[in-house]
């Protein structure tokens, strides 16, 4: 385990100039100059363009390409991803990705860069004005090796000056349009970029389901994943940190994932890494169990509940039993692929597929009636125990 390093307590006045700037522009001078001049449509797309140009390269970039190298992709892409993710003003992907890959290595301890422990605002960005912490690059060696990571990380001024200030500003310029571009393509995207990225440190950390690990303070935020571009499901990527996806079921918001996928498709990035569907349900079934050992633990103390809990622990025994069953079936069909994988017998793996997802289906549809029950709010969970007590 990495020793512990001494806090390092100094304000970065530069970081803390740059915040109040970029949202005191972005706060008063947005609505001063629609007041006054209006918005073009030039205007708006220059900003969305910006917009989304930043925050894919700070999410499917910086986050899954870089940090977690959960694919790979052609150095035109990462070229750009690069340059726009140093226009988020964001840090080096250098330093950030070692320091992302602390947190979840130390997550919610001393070691961990923006520890939820530590308060909301620092998690969310007070640990880059009072830093407390030092920047080890010993984790990302890796990114050492490729030329362009370390090129920007030893001009990054020039970089994040160059992508994110002087290109918006120069193309509003030749359209006549100078002021707004750097009152909104830069000074309000800005704001609104770190400010959703920073949620995932802070609200996805405080807030949101624990669907996958009820122990991890990570939580799943649909909103947050709706700002992030799919970043939000937070809980699930804690847990499985080298998936491309964070968004996994069919209709989770996660633009990051289907733009990897598109990029695959096409043949621009390839070695998408994905955890097993059995994996997902493994860790998600074991949550709900989890949850349910410990509900059950606070509700035995209730002598109130002593003849409902009998009922309560009958049903519980019987989900039980169909996940032991379901475990049971997962286990012989890895035996049976992995004993005719290199027959490349399809038939016999098609007929495994359906046999697994006719399983479980089965147990799915056993188990959601408690799923739903034991998502209920504790009073209303207590009064339908005491109903069939009754």
């Amino acid at each position: 385990m990495k020793p512990p390093s001494p806090p390092i307590r100094k304000i970065i006045w530069v970081n803390v100039i740059f915040f109040a700037i970029t949202t005191f522009v972005a706060l008063i001078g947005a609505p001063t100059y629609i007041y006054k001049y209006g918005l073009s449509f030039f205007d708006i797309t220059l900003f969305v363009f910006f917009m989304i140009a930043t925050g894919l390269s700070v999410t499917a970039g910086y986050h899954r390409l870089f940090a977690h190298t959960t694919y790979q992709t052609n150095p035109i892409i990462r070229f750009l991803f690069l340059f726009f993710g140093a226009a988020a003003f964001e840090q080096p992907v250098l330093d950030w990705a070692s320091q992302h890959r602390d947190h979840h290595q130390y997550v919610d301890t001393d070691e961990d860069p923006y520890n939820i422990n530590k308060g909301f605002f620092y998690a969310h960005m007070g640990w880059l004005m009072f830093w407390e912490h030092d920047v080890d690059h010993s984790n990302v060696k890796d990114l050492q090796k490729d030329p362009m990571v370390m090129h920007q990380s030893k001009y990054y001024m020039l970089w994040a000056a160059g992508s994110g200030i002087i290109l918006p500003v120069l193309i509003g310029a030749f359209a006549g349009h100078a002021l707004a571009a750097f009152i909104f393509a830069v000074c309000l995207r800005l704001t609104l970029v770190y400010h959703a990225t920073f949620f995932i440190n802070s609200i996805c950390h405080m807030f949101g389901k624990s669907t996958y690990d009820i122990h991890q303070t990570a939580r799943d935020h649909w909103f947050i994943a709706f700002l992030t571009y799919g970043e939000g499901y937070h809980n699930f990527h804690h847990a499985f940190p080298n998936d491309y996806r964070n968004g996994v079921r069919w209709y989770q918001y996660d633009p990051c994932k289907w733009l990897i996928a598109s990029m695959n498709y096409i043949g621009m990035a390839r070695g998408l890494k994905r955890a097993s569907r059995f994996r997902i349900l493994e860790k998600r079934l074991a949550a709900e169990n989890q949850r349910t050992n410990e509900l059950l633990e606070s509700l035995i103390k209730d002598p109130r509940l002593a003849n409902a809990l009998s009922v309560f622990q009958t049903h519980y025994q019987k989900v039980k039993n169909s996940l032991l069953a379901w475990e049971e079936t997962a286990k012989e069909y890895k035996r049976i692929l992995r004993k005719h994988v290199s027959l490349n017998n399809f038939n016999l793996r098609s007929k495994a597929f359906k046999e697994m997802k006719s399983t479980r289906s089965l147990f799915q549809r056993k188990y959601q009636k408690w799923n739903r029950l034991t998502n209920k709010d504790p009073i209303l969970l207590t009064q339908f125990l005491l109903s069939k007590a009754a």
